[in-house]
């Protein structure tokens, strides 16, 4: 018996979670923007080193490089989206103590180095995806990080109020920028949902589209060419379909339709795939049954859809039955032979199950 993976969960198992979604779209970006501090502030020293002189040890300043090289290398390694607020906020805190270092006693003053603070939340809004690290972010790039520098510095309170100014207009920036790239991305997230839920599901029976049923089809036929184990297909046809909806209009095709899909999805095991292929027609793979256990499904198929009420009578299906032959690897020559039994079993009368030779 071929094991069960194959839900009717998973028409659907291709549809990423949020994390999943923002790693793929925004790993790239935030790991970019890591390298692109390590990088800006291994140049900060260097530029700083050259152009003038600091205090602080030239190897004191050059340490939040190496603690960058690894937050950095971890970042390569870590693949979740949940890392990104972590690595994040590690690197703005190294930057932040970096700039401090370099900042701090310098013979040509501060003015020339508080203008960083002032891009760094700016540039770092991409990274954070969750409220906490927005806020935490700020906290530490707009008030712990140049609040030691600028009481240690010589700036006169014109100056230290210009630059809170600044401060302030770089947090309502960095804010009005982080609430539109978040709802931005969930937006696309949903909308991205919604467009392969459609592609995915057929929206008027619940089951799987062609397309999808094409896919997942090839998926547990190799599977059951692998395992060597038995596979059936059954092709279904609403009998008199188009006599309801030109009698009692197209409302009441799509109720009898919908009233199909349900007993199809009731009635079959939950690791057997059903699809709409077009129109009032059904196709069902059945993993592991053999032709004689296929077509007592079939008949089992064919008696539950006979209990639903049309408007002017009984729904009735026609179905026909074919198992795989050993030499049949795709599901087109399958379905073809299915829907020859499947044309027999209307000749002789419909409403019955017509095994295929």
């Amino acid at each position: 018996m071929v094991s069960k993976t194959v839900p009717h969960s998973m028409i659907m198992e291709e549809q990423p979670d949020l994390s999943s979604y923002l790693e793929r779209h925004l790993g790239p970006v935030v790991r970019a923007l890591l390298i692109t501090g390590m990088l800006s502030y291994t140049a900060f020293v260097i530029i700083g080193e050259w152009v003038g002189h600091s205090r602080v040890p030239l190897w004191l300043r050059i340490l939040p490089v190496i603690a960058l090289v690894i937050v950095n290398a971890i970042a390569l390694t870590q693949r979740q989206a949940r890392w990104f607020g972590m690595l994040g906020l590690s690197t703005l805190i190294l930057l932040e103590i970096g700039i401090f270092l370099n900042g701090y006693g310098r013979s040509e003053g501060t003015a020339w180095i508080l203008p960083v603070y002032i891009l760094v939340p700016i540039v770092s809004v991409p990274i954070w995806q969750r409220h906490r690290d927005f806020i935490l972010a700020m906290l530490i790039s707009c008030v712990i990080g140049p609040l030691p520098l600028l009481l240690l510095s010589s700036l006169n309170r014109w100056e230290r109020f210009q630059y809170i100014g600044d401060l302030l207009i770089v947090v309502i920036l960095s804010s009005v920028t982080y609430r539109y790239i978040n709802r931005m991305i969930r937006e696309q997230f949903h909308l991205e949902q919604r467009l392969r839920r459609i592609a995915y599901v057929d929206e008027l029976t619940g089951l799987a589209t062609r397309r999808r049923f094409f896919k997942l089809a090839e998926n547990i036929l190799s599977r059951c060419v692998a395992q060597r184990v038995a596979l059936s297909v059954l092709y279904l046809d609403a009998d008199h379909f188009k006599r309801i909806n030109d009698q009692h209009g197209h409302a009441a095709g799509d109720k009898a339709l919908q009233a199909i899909g349900k007993a199809l999805r009731t009635k079959l095991r939950d690791f057997d795939l059903v699809g709409r292929i077009g129109g009032e027609e059904f196709a069902v793979l059945l993993p592991g049954i053999d032709a004689r256990s296929a077509l007592d499904t079939a008949e089992r198929l064919r008696q539950a859809v006979s209990t639903i009420r049309s408007p002017d009578s009984q729904l009735s299906i026609s179905i026909g039955v074919v198992t795989r032959q050993p030499r049949e690897i795709r599901i087109e020559p399958l379905l073809a032979r299915a829907d020859r039994a499947l044309t027999r079993a209307k000749q002789l009368g419909r409403n019955r199950c017509e095994l295929a030779p």
